[in-house]
């Protein structure tokens, strides 16, 4: 007999889900999710929020039309927190300090995208297919062990969503 995984049914896609997107903030559906090389890793097709706190936790990706010769019918999860929201209203006004080791593309410039600064072509490769309705806690550990460095400890399970893949303030509001 097979043992089935369990499913976490907190989290919802944001859009036909009756909440809305907190005012002043855009509606990224279809903006491009640009990597730090400036290329197209995919859209952005949803968000996926936790109803009981309001908080966005992760961009659901559509990796289709990407130029990062990625297998193109996917969804994957990218935890908030790892993404930087560039709008075209705050371009003119931002400045981004760039590394000189990664300056061949500043997202500040451009406006009205998703910057993943931190994630490789290999790490969205290795993520775990999304299916609607068929996020466990054991896919957010193995998306969470994808994206960070090897050498982070163990997380407490109530403590999950305090890690800084999901700290929204670096995602909405950051200031450079």
């Amino acid at each position: 007999m097979a043992t089935q995984e369990k499913v976490a049914t907190s989290l919802e896609e944001l859009h036909n889900s009756g909440y809305e997107i907190a005012g002043g903030q855009p509606d990224i559906t279809g903006w491009d999710i640009i990597t730090r090389s400036g290329k197209k890793a995919g859209d952005v097709d949803d968000l996926l929020f936790d109803p009981d706190t309001n908080k966005v936790r992760y961009i659901i990706a559509d990796l289709d039309k990407n130029e990062l010769d990625l297998d193109e019918e996917r969804m994957v999860l990218i935890p908030i927190g790892l993404a930087e929201l560039y709008t075209k209203s705050k371009a003119a006004h931002r400045r981004r300090q760039v590394d000189p080791a990664f300056s061949a593309y500043n997202p500040g410039e451009h406006g009205n995208l998703v910057y993943i600064p931190t994630i490789s072509a290999q790490q969205l490769d290795s993520l775990p297919l999304y299916e609607k309705g068929r996020l466990s806690r054991h896919t957010e550990i193995a998306i969470r062990k994808i994206l960070e460095p090897a050498n982070r400890s163990e997380h407490e399970e109530d403590e999950f969503y305090r890690h800084d893949h999901f700290n929204e303030d670096r995602f909405y509001d950051r200031e450079d």
